[in-house]
């Protein structure tokens, strides 16, 4: 037959509406091909079924000779698709299916796909079996063509051949891949509204089944299962929710029973689903990873027998996690992750790890890794989406954590140390963030070999605290302000418990003891925090009653043992002094809303105050709680020491500067009440250089200088450890650098008592990846040289051979030439530099090198003014005068 004939039979057969395939419409439209002969077995059949022979011809050669054309370009020759000829041809088969395929299924198949012909038969069943048989075959041959077989169009086609296949057959056809090429989604979808119709024979729905685990276990299949029941099985009952249909394929995949393989496969297919989906991140996208976390879910649920899936659901949310904890290479600058893989890391724990307990995988997986989370929040930018991620996943965790878990990870942050597999999984120490030209850009990477110190001041216990009262969890806020609470009253922080549960040398003991200082330091802190944090004002006030019987018994506790040790008790007299500062405003407001409940606490402060072991500081604290109501009720205003304390709490820059002013004149003046409250003013003032404006922090500055007068090594101490805590933000630690400086230049000389402090903490910063850090480092030691007279003799190896580094190796040219000052400026004022022979030498050459190989003509000056004071001291030092020379012979002066 000609192609053009064969076109204009196409044509005719697509233009038919649904009432128009009838048996004389169809006769007319292949009156053109009557001169076909058919097979002698066909001759006497019916009218019907030769109409059907006849298109099976037609469709078998259109499809071999008009649907792709040859077009001859230049020497070559190209094939075609002619998409109006394939609209047509793919009408035409559905048409055809309606009046062969579908019309000699069994009744109970016959109602899966559209069917609009105006045609019926009646034949035997041996003569149905083989017709069908004959419309299968000719069916597979023209589903051969994969143009046909994946085109959407053909959908009823799909089901109704395979149904016929599995009418016929009475097995899997799924292992003997008899179906044609069909994509995924199709069979599946075939083969549930196949196993779905009503009637079906009971030994061919167990094949089904058993094909449609077949499926599911195969490379693709969880995906397509899932895209077919979500989006395409009860498209039309809206009544069933979409989290239904994900507890419906959990079952299905989830379920013991199944072999090793098919869990793996499924497994790995819903990872790399589920990453695709969180990508994504449509609704529609969104559906499909909720069904992949509802999977995995069931998946860890299962006993310990699958073991295996559990470890491979770890590895897949936690692998590159582990990797920070532990990277593989160590050599300073390696890149270990950059921040699109870090970020999709993160976006998919959030997805799996956020919401209802129900709608995510199990909290106790982010356990392990809560304290390398907390790292990476206070070291991410808070503009980044990936931190706000990192603080829906530490809140999600803490919150469905019970009060004794929650405690032992309180207690591991506060301590610094592993409980069971609470920080188990730590960010490594050489580990820090890399910024490129913006926040936005940045990778992680290894940092050179860190201060053997640095770990003391890497305490996590704040960055909890900044992650709570950014969330609105305030019941998680009072649970862990309770164990705060508990570990300040209970806890050991004197020396004597340090030395009784430790056998230490003094090195050791000194170390240890710094160390307490600052976990009670960070502890006191974070109480402020909280209890300042007005969106907890509401739950601390009205559900007192826990917090109230916590500190009248640890009161009790610590006024009896403080009245029987006397002056040997002044550990519980700090702890007491504390806990007032802290707990003053919550006395003063709770006993003006309900006086009651605090009687047996102002009782107790009552009868401390009478007694002999209760300081100045401590009666005017216990004065100011005990009058409270008092006051309240003659008309008096707030103490002059409360009112600049609330002025510095404010957000506004002026009233903190206001409030900043009247605290320095109070402590210059040195009033009772501001002195006891010396420890909530220095948390404040540190709290204050934060702020971005200028005028604001330099009060803070003044303020702290101010502080020394009644608090001043603990004022020193935690300046060093604010500014080595790597935790805290570059601009707040230069803050605090500049503080440093003004405060020992108040002590003046008495400052040398901390000299090895100071000195050791500006020369840590010396080795800051960032810059500017390193310059203000490195100002901030020749600062501390000059008002400590340069009395640095212990030190001037180690500051030597610190300058010569950042001179040599350093590519910031202001920390070049901040190094060479520095060295200039120590050898023109240290005295008796001439004690340091052995190292003149090498001084001498590395000046000399500079001024030879630098090419910087700023640095060079530096170098050569340098080697300038040196020939000066040693032509000094070699140079004798004899007037100051004593001859002796024979042991008698000449």
């Amino acid at each position: 037959m000609e192609v053009k004939t064969l076109r204009e039979v196409i044509i005719s057969t697509a233009s038919l509406k649904p009432k128009e395939i009838t048996l004389l419409k169809l006769e007319g439209l292949l009156n053109v091909v009557q001169w076909h002969s058919f097979p002698a077995a066909e001759a006497d059949t019916d009218v019907l079924w030769k109409v059907a022979l006849r298109y099976f011809v037609v469709l078998t050669e259109f499809a071999e000779k008009g649907l792709i054309e040859t077009h001859e370009k230049l020497s070559q020759s190209e094939e075609v698709i002619n998409l109006h000829d394939l609209t047509h041809y793919l009408t035409a088969i559905d048409h055809v299916r309606q009046f062969t395929l579908h019309l000699y299924l069994p009744k109970e198949l016959r109602g899966l796909s559209k069917y609009e012909a105006q045609l019926m038969v009646m034949v035997e069943e041996p003569e149905r079996v083989r017709r069908l048989s004959y419309c299968v075959a000719q069916f597979r041959q023209l589903f051969d063509n994969k143009m046909v077989a994946l085109h959407p169009r053909m959908e009823d086609s799909a089901i109704d051949f395979i149904a016929a296949c599995y009418n016929l057959s009475k097995a899997s056809l799924v292992e003997e891949g008899k179906l044609p090429t069909f994509p995924k989604e199709r069979v599946f979808r075939s083969l549930l509204v196949i196993k779905g119709s009503p009637g079906l024979q009971l030994e061919l729905a167990q094949v089904l089944h058993s094909d449609l685990l077949q499926l599911t276990g195969e490379p693709g299949g969880f995906p397509a299962l899932c895209r077919t029941l979500l989006a395409e099985v009860g498209k039309g009952n809206e009544n069933a929710p979409a989290w239904h249909k994900s507890e419906v394929i959990a079952k299905i995949v989830c379920s013991k029973g199944h072999t090793k393989k098919f869990y793996r496969q499924v497994l790995a297919d819903c990872f790399e689903f589920y990453r695709w989906a969180t990508e994504t991140g449509t609704d529609e996208a969104l559906r499909y990873a909720a069904t992949c976390i509802e999977c995995l879910k069931r998946f860890y649920q299962l006993p310990a027998a699958y073991r295996e899936l559990h470890e491979r659901i770890e590895s897949y949310f936690f692998a590159d996690f582990r990797t920070l904890a532990a990277p593989k290479e160590l050599v300073t600058g390696c890149v270990v992750t950059e921040r699109l893989k870090l970020m999709s890391n993160v976006l998919i724990c959030n997805m799996a790890f956020t919401g209802s307990t129900l709608s995510s995988l199990p909290s106790s997986m982010l356990v392990p890794y809560l304290h390398m989370f907390l790292k990476l929040y206070s070291m991410l930018p808070s503009t980044l989406e990936e931190h706000l991620h990192l603080q829906n996943m530490l809140v999600f965790c803490l919150n469905n954590r019970s009060k004794q878990e929650l405690k032992q990870i309180v207690n591991s942050l506060l301590l610094n140390r592993r409980e069971g597999e609470i920080g188990r999984y730590i960010l490594h120490p050489r580990m820090i963030i890399k910024h490129g030209d913006n926040d936005a850009n940045y990778n992680l990477q290894i940092a050179p070999l860190p201060n053997d110190d640095d770990s003391e001041t890497d305490n996590l216990l704040p960055v909890l605290v900044a992650v709570l009262k950014a969330s609105n969890r305030n019941l998680l806020i009072y649970d862990t302000f309770l164990t705060l609470l508990n570990e300040l009253m209970t806890g050991s922080w004197t020396e004597e418990s340090v030395r009784s549960k430790l056998l230490l040398d003094d090195v050791e003991h000194e170390r240890v003891l710094c160390g307490r200082f600052y976990q009670k330091y960070v502890l006191i802190q974070s109480l402020m925090d909280l209890i300042s944090h007005r969106n907890f004002h509401t739950q601390l006030y009205d559900s007192p009653g826990e917090i109230l019987k916590i500190l009248t018994t640890s009161l009790t506790n610590l006024i009896d043992g403080t009245n029987e040790m006397g002056a040997a008790g002044s550990d519980g007299a700090e702890v007491l002094e504390i806990v007032l500062s802290i707990f003053q405003e919550f006395f003063q407001e709770q006993c003006i809303r309900q006086r009651q409940e605090v009687d047996g606490i102002l009782k107790l402060l009552e009868r401390y105050r009478n007694s002999a072991a209760c300081s100045d500081g401590l009666k005017t604290q216990i004065n100011l709680i005990c009058n409270t109501s008092t006051a309240t009720g003659d008309g008096e205003s707030e103490s002059a020491c409360q009112n600049a304390l609330s002025l510095c709490s404010d957000d506004q820059p002026y009233c903190k500067v206001y409030g900043t002013t009247l605290l320095l004149k109070l402590l210059q003046e040195r009033d009772p009440e501001t002195v006891a409250q010396r420890h909530r003013i220095l948390i404040l003032a540190l709290a204050n250089l934060r702020d971005e404006e200028s005028y604001a922090f330099l009060n803070s500055v003044r303020l702290l200088v101010a502080l020394c007068s009644v608090l001043e090594a603990e004022v020193v101490d935690a300046l060093v450890k604010e500014y080595l805590n790597e935790n805290n933000e570059v601009d707040y630690r230069l803050k605090i650098g500049e503080a440093t400086v003004k405060t020992v230049e108040t002590l003046g000389a008495f400052a040398v008592r901390y000299r090895d402090a100071l000195l050791n903490c500006f020369l840590t910063g010396t080795r800051h990846a960032v810059d500017e850090f390193r310059t203000s480092s490195l100002s901030n030691v020749g600062s501390m040289c000059r008002m400590l007279s340069y009395q640095v003799h212990h030190f001037f190896y180690e500051l030597f051979t610190t300058l010569e580094s950042i001179v040599t190796t350093d590519s910031y040219l202001p920390a070049r030439r901040a190094a060479i000052l520095v060295l200039s400026q120590l050898l023109e004022g240290i005295d008796g530099l001439m004690d340091f022979q052995e190292y003149l030498l090498l001084i001498y050459r590395f000046l000399k090198h500079v001024i030879a190989t630098d090419r910087d003509d700023v640095t060079k000056l530096q170098a050569a003014v340098a080697l300038d004071h040196l020939k000066a001291k040693t032509k000094d030092f070699l140079q004798i005068n004899p007037d100051d020379l004593e001859r002796r012979m024979f042991g008698k002066v000449i």
